[in-house]
């Protein structure tokens, strides 16, 4: 089992060089595609079969709530209708914070049942991203229009356009969506009862918080028990090495080791914080979609472990890698607030919109807060929150958005729903969990499992737990469709 793991933890070294190779060279900073990686959405599902995908523009407000306001924009969605007869069901898959693709509705599980029930699949792009931007530029004034309620509207309107037309007039409804977009499902299932027959969230995010300490507890958690301690405790040897350089005085030797731009501040607190925050979020994301049945990250650790004897040089060595050996890691907290102030003006798909939602109702600020995990104590909440002040102005105090988190929650009841037909899931190991449904709140926990893990087909190597997650979700859809 050791040597198999060292031959496949070669090979995704190769893989990932190969990738590196074809990326373009943008100038982005590190702790900003750290994040855009962490919220790319879920990874698209392989087929072996060419789906006919066509794409759409629907005219949507940019003012569902105000009358005087008639601003209008082009959103797009894309239709997957090759197993469709006229009156079958429409599978609404969600879009979130990132991109829709055709590979969205070409495979998987929701596919899946609705060629059985010869529906139609459909995603929709959610404000400001991909390529459904509705007003430029990306100011604060303007990302005011960016709320989770304008989101469900604009699908709410997408629903009531197809309804137009004469083959969708008798079509039911099903709304599902992953990560944030889940929580759209839920939502949606919430403010808008009526209009879809029943919903499914696959790991939604429900409770807004501001310290959002317990994501990186899920993340130790996973390589624990998928990768073993000695994974656990390398990271966290090397993380304790590297923030006692800093806290000795010795910043500039950490800076070096770690290959750390020149222009970062080995004394700057801010500065300290993105580093630390970066080393997590590449962890994270590994973590995040790890699929047990694949060893994932047994492999990545095995990886970490391969690039030296020494935990500290095979921390740095494992970022450089992941980070596609640039000449020098530019994480400076400074160098962030200006990139996103450049995007402002150059959209580029950097996650703005998404960071100014998180700052504006939902926090989800993944912190080092808790002492059980791997990653220091070197990145506290406050990198975020002075982030969003420093970024979007005066509006964004710690106590601004402390008041907007509080409000969220009030509105929509966080993790405490009553919601006919719904059926929310998450995985045993998935970070976001922890803000999210449990078996309290009729949630389906499926062991080992991350982060959306039920979208795909049911195969052989689905473990018990996932393949009874997804053949429940077939029974409630045949019931929700009777």
């Amino acid at each position: 089992m050791k040597y198999t793991l060292i031959v496949l933890a070669l090979v995704l070294v190769l893989i990932h060089l190969n990738n590196a190779a074809r990326e373009p060279d943008l100038e982005i900073p590190a702790f900003v595609k750290t994040m855009k990686e962490l919220h790319q959405g879920p990874p698209r599902q392989p087929s072996n079969k060419r789906v006919n995908v066509e794409t759409r523009w629907i005219t949507q407000k940019l003012d569902n709530f105000d009358d005087s306001n008639n601003a209008t924009w082009k959103d797009r969605i894309l239709i997957n209708a090759d197993y469709f007869k006229k009156g079958s069901p429409i599978f609404i898959y969600l879009g979130g914070e990132w991109e829709i693709k055709p590979d969205d509705i070409s495979s998987g599980h929701l596919v899946d049942i609705a060629k059985k029930y010869k529906g139609v699949v459909i995603t929709t792009e959610h404000r400001f991203f991909g390529q459904s931007i509705p007003i430029r530029p990306l100011s604060t004034e303007n990302l005011k229009y960016q709320t989770v309620n304008q989101a469900l509207a604009d699908v709410n309107n997408v629903i009531k356009v197809l309804k137009t037309e004469d083959k969708y007039k008798r079509s039911k409804v099903v709304i599902s969506g992953c990560s944030y977009s889940a929580t759209m499902a839920v939502l949606f299932k919430k403010l808008y009862p009526d209009v879809a027959v029943g919903s499914w969230a696959s790991s939604a995010p429900l409770k807004a918080k501001v310290d959002f300490k317990e994501y990186m507890e899920v993340v130790g958690k996973a390589l624990t028990q998928l990768a073993g301690d000695y994974c656990y405790d390398l990271i966290n040897n090397a993380t304790a090495y590297y923030e006692d350089l800093f806290d000795s005085g010795n910043g500039e030797q950490a800076k070096k080791e770690l290959n750390l731009c020149d222009s970062f501040d080995a004394t700057n607190e801010k500065d300290q914080w993105q580093i630390f925050s970066t080393i997590a979020n590449i962890f994270a994301g590994l973590a995040q979609y790890q699929k047990p049945e694949n060893y994932d990250l047994a492999k990545y650790c095995s990886v970490l472990r391969n690039f030296s004897e020494d935990d500290s040089v095979a921390l740095s060595k494992f970022v450089q890698w992941r980070l596609n050996y640039p000449k020098c890691v530019n994480t400076r907290y400074q160098g962030t607030v200006d990139y996103y102030k450049w995007a402002m003006d150059n959209y580029d798909g950097s996650g703005l919109a998404w960071t100014y939602q998180t700052c504006r109702e939902f926090g989800w600020f993944q912190s080092s807060e808790s002492p059980n995990q791997p990653f220091g104590s070197s990145f506290p909440a406050t990198l975020y929150t002075d982030t969003c002040h420093d970024v979007f102005g005066s509006d964004f105090a710690e106590d601004d958005i402390q008041g907007y988190i509080k409000a969220t929650n009030d509105e929509f009841g966080g993790i405490d729903q009553n919601i006919k037909n719904l059926y929310m899931t998450h995985g045993g190991l998935d970070p976001w969990s922890k803000v999210g449904a449990g078996k309290a709140q009729g949630a389906t926990i499926i062991p080992q499992a991350s982060h959306c893990s039920d979208l795909g087909s049911i195969r052989v190597t689905d473990s018990p737990g996932l393949t009874a997650a997804k053949k429940r979700l077939q029974k409630l859809v045949k019931k929700w469709l009777a």
